[in-house]
């Protein structure tokens, strides 16, 4: 029993390889699964499809290696095997350098790297710098500033207004992003688009891209930020140069009317009156929303807040920086989505560590003491009632 106990665990371990090795592969996220959302192998741009197509020339590349040389080593193993009846002691012939075969391996390794390099920094240079001529248009600049756990967009050139966790372009328009962080390191990474690009503290780094097609691609943060760095995600919409410009005058449009107190009053929605959800609901939102939310979040297109804009909140696909859907249902007047109820009633349980819940502080380096800036949900003692009146609200924001 001993004898065969290691063969078949052995065996047993590579039929779990053999399995698991498709599912790694080909599932919905899997490697070479053209399908999945965040795929860098099913590329929709010039920028993702000259990283693909190095990916794929190194692979080929270190395949062949592989071959010749997992080939040479299996065939030294069987042809010299030992065999019955050979004496154990023996030694075979001994021999020192072999001039031909030390430079032809020499010149083979170096001929491999020349053929990896040319390509790779021809990459780097075109994710680096929009190519001249290329195309027709300016580029569309979007400024993006990473926060913990979360994105903030700006368009500078389109009306200078804001908005969170999503961005919309023209199809065929080439878009300038250029990276920024508030705190930690983050990477802003769209694969089918862009690759990807660390924020750094202090520097400004710059990346581009262009869509070939319409379509929703996924990106998120490929740098781990902190507790919640997994969930800090992104959508990016391509669409027709048509959509993309009707999408940018209701951006400039206020979603709320912003008077200078920015009361109650001036947070309510610009649309007519009768097209309110419920008017008395979404008079008690907005008065929900300045009491408990109006310190980090603006509903002002044109207005950077410290915390997401919110401004245009139900037309947007996300909530939560692209981790639930921005789906919602309306009953007797009032507006339901339980996602968003979660993550407003408890966000920690959604973003373990999130500045929503536990409230933002400052740090004293001299008394080495924190100084509470803004306090958290936690101490706002919010009802589930008045979080479905707040949601009412924010889906009155179109």
């Amino acid at each position: 029993m001993s004898k065969w106990l290691p063969r078949i665990w052995m065996l047993a371990l590579l039929v779990l390889v053999a399995f698991a090795i498709p599912q790694c592969l080909f599932t919905d996220h899997g490697l070479f699964n053209a399908t999945s959302q965040q795929s860098a192998l099913d590329p929709k741009g010039m920028v993702s499809r000259d990283q693909a197509h190095t990916f794929y020339l190194i692979l080929w590349v270190t395949l062949g290696l592989f071959v010749v040389v997992g080939g040479a080593l299996a065939w030294v193993l069987i042809r010299f095997r030992r065999r019955k009846g050979d004496d154990p002691n023996y030694i075979p012939p001994q021999s020192h350098g072999n001039p031909l075969i030390e430079v032809g391996l020499v010149m083979l390794s170096a001929g491999v790297l020349v053929i990896i390099a040319f390509p790779t920094f021809a990459g780097i240079v075109l994710k680096e710098r929009l190519p001249a001529g290329e195309f027709e248009e300016e580029p569309l600049v979007i400024n993006v500033t990473g926060y913990q756990w979360w994105w903030a967009f700006e368009y500078p050139n389109e009306g200078g207004f804001y908005t969170a966790n999503e961005i919309v372009f023209p199809v065929g328009r080439p878009v300038q992003i250029n990276l920024q962080t508030n705190d930690v390191i983050h990477s802003f990474w769209l694969p089918k688009l862009a690759g990807k690009k660390d924020l750094m503290a202090g520097q400004t780094n710059h990346l581009w891209f262009v869509a070939d097609e319409e379509g929703e691609y996924w990106g998120q943060c490929a740098e781990y930020c902190g507790d919640s760095h997994a969930y800090m995600l992104f959508r990016a919409h391509a669409v027709s140069p048509e959509e993309f410009r009707d999408w940018r005058h209701a951006q400039e449009d206020p979603a709320v009317r912003i008077g200078q107190n920015d009361g109650p009053a001036d947070l309510l929605p610009t649309m007519p009156r009768e097209e309110w959800v419920d008017a008395q609901r979404v008079e008690q939102g907005a008065q929900l929303f300045q009491q408990n939310c109006a310190t980090c979040h603006s509903v002002n297109p044109a207005v950077q807040s410290p915390g997401p804009n919110l401004a245009h909140f139900a037309s947007r696909s996300t909530i939560a920086a692209g981790w639930y859907e921005n789906d919602w249902e309306v009953a007797d007047g009032q507006v339901s989505n339980e996602y968003l109820h979660r993550w407003i009633k408890e966000p920690n349980h959604v973003k373990p560590g999130n500045f929503m819940w536990n409230g933002f502080y400052n740090f004293d380096r001299t008394t080495h003491e924190r100084a509470l800036v803004m306090e958290g949900l936690k101490e706002k003692g919010l009802t589930d009632s008045d979080v479905d009146t707040l949601i009412t609200y924010l889906y009155n924001l179109k």
